[in-house]
């Protein structure tokens, strides 16, 4: 699973058909093989029998497949040990040929070379690149022609209901669609923190350095954020490289006001934030840090993203009536969750569990101070992110987090961390907050001024106005 997994297509099967093969008549375990590195299997290869048909003469030959080698050992050879340990197996024990569907740019570079060089085809009559054969016997193996079939196991991958049922079982990332499957020798991995051009890749357990392709400056290229899937060549013993930003299933932006006056808002570009989450904890203190229009800007940017808005209102225990601020929240839409929760004392903290879930990926938005960290440690019940005290004189927060970082949480769940951000200024103007009086986003005081000193905005969510 871990070598396949969202490789050719969301998931795999691959982990289905060894389940298959190994009950199978036609696996060959005594040439099948484990490689192992400090007792840690880190690849395998698994052979069974076939056929080549040619009217009424009928040939065994062997297949394999998979061959996988564990993604975070690709490129170290292991691959390459399996054949070259298996291959004079097999020969050794009397087979003339291997036929194989595979990667048309590796296998080659081992000796095999294309079916038509043979004469032989699939079951329909076809031949491409990646259908090749190694023949053991050369002599021998010139003498087989007609069509190739496996044996009837290799159907049962194709069972999408079977396969779907024994993944279950199975602690895995999320099964990902993209439009850059089928991939070769790029991999797969989450963009988890970035500092100036330095990127790191959260790739299963690991987290790799990295740094962007040239044509990301070359070109209009976006560059990826926390959050984005990415595509790279992997480097075991360096800096990899990250050759495409895969597309987006939600994203948080705001106006990037640099290198802009802001009387020409209306030209300001838009900076991506954070990309591909689930949920959105927007997270305000009921003291005197809680502003309701910040918290409507945020709900609009979460709405127009693509993500469900949760927000939580933490430090109840310094509020005497929390359920007035819930209902205020509440009316603003139905898409809104609403949590009032206190850290100090637990309270509403198992609400949040339903959110921090497997395969689930939850960014944090709110000002500093407001107990991001301290609700995610209480939540998860371990400190998985730091925290800091605010200042008693005015009830702002130190900024604790000073770059995004995506953290993956012990049960696989994913948390986006973001710096506590005051201000939020809104883009797609047209899609946020409209009514008789709006937030100027560019004033610290946050005070509502009249609408025609400042752009109108239209709740995304219908004619509710604020």
């Amino acid at each position: 699973m871990r070598a396949f997994w969202n490789i050719h297509c969301p998931g795999c099967n691959e982990h289905y058909l060894v389940h298959i093969l190994r009950e199978a008549d036609c696996y060959v375990e005594e040439l099948s093989r484990v490689a192992e590195c400090d007792g840690r299997i880190v690849g395998a290869i698994f052979y069974s029998k076939a056929k080549v048909v040619d009217e009424d003469m009928v040939h065994e030959v062997l297949t394999f497949g998979p061959l996988c080698v564990e993604p975070t050992f690709h490129n170290s050879g292991v691959g390459r040990a399996l054949l070259e340990e298996t291959i004079p197996l097999a020969r050794e024990m009397g087979y003339l040929g291997i036929i194989i569907f595979g990667e048309p740019d590796y296998y080659p570079k081992r000796g095999f070379v294309t079916c038509d060089h043979f004469g032989i085809t699939t079951p329909d009559g076809s031949n491409f690149n990646s259908f090749m054969a190694y023949p053991l016997d050369k002599e021998k193996f010139a003498n087989i022609h007609g069509k190739f079939y496996e044996d009837e196991a290799f159907e049962a991958c194709d069972n999408k209901e079977a396969v779907a049922r024994f993944t279950e079982q199975f602690d895995y990332p999320k099964p990902l669609k993209l439009s850059c499957q089928w991939l070769h020798e790029e991999r797969l991995g989450t963009i988890c923190e970035i500092q100036k051009n330095n990127f790191k890749i959260k790739f299963w357990e690991q987290e790799i350095s990295a740094k962007l392709k040239g044509s990301f400056y070359n070109g209009d290229v976006e560059f990826p954020v926390v959050g984005d899937y990415v595509t790279f060549l992997y480097n075991r013993h360096g800096d990899s490289i990250i050759t495409s930003v895969c597309e987006r299933s939600s994203l948080l932006k705001r106006p990037d006001q640099s290198g802009h006056l802001i009387s020409y808002v209306k030209t300001m570009n838009e900076q991506v934030m954070v990309a591909n989450f689930d949920y959105v904890f927007i997270v305000a203190s009921l003291n005197d840090n809680y502003n309701f229009n910040r918290i409507a800007r945020y709900v609009s940017i979460t709405l127009q993203g693509g993500g469900i808005p949760v927000v939580i209102l933490t430090k109840t225990d310094l509020c005497s009536n929390p359920g007035k601020y819930v209902r205020e929240i509440e009316e603003l839409s139905d898409k809104v969750k609403v949590h009032a929760v206190s850290a100090l004392y637990g309270i509403g903290l198992d609400e949040l569990k339903e959110y921090i879930v497997p395969r689930k990926t939850i960014a944090i938005l709110g000002s500093s101070g407001v107990g991001k960290s301290t609700l995610v440690n209480a939540v998860v019940g371990e400190e998985v992110m730091k925290t800091s005290q605010i200042r008693e004189d005015d009830s702002k927060g130190r900024h604790t987090t000073t770059y995004r970082q995506l953290i993956e949480l012990p049960n696989g769940a994913r948390i986006i961390d973001t710096p506590g951000m005051r201000e939020l200024g809104m883009c797609d103007a047209d899609e946020g907050i409209k009514g008789d009086k709006c937030v100027d986003p560019t004033r610290k005081d946050n005070k509502i001024i009249e609408k025609n000193i400042r752009t109108e905005f239209t709740l995304p969510w219908g004619n509710d106005k604020l």
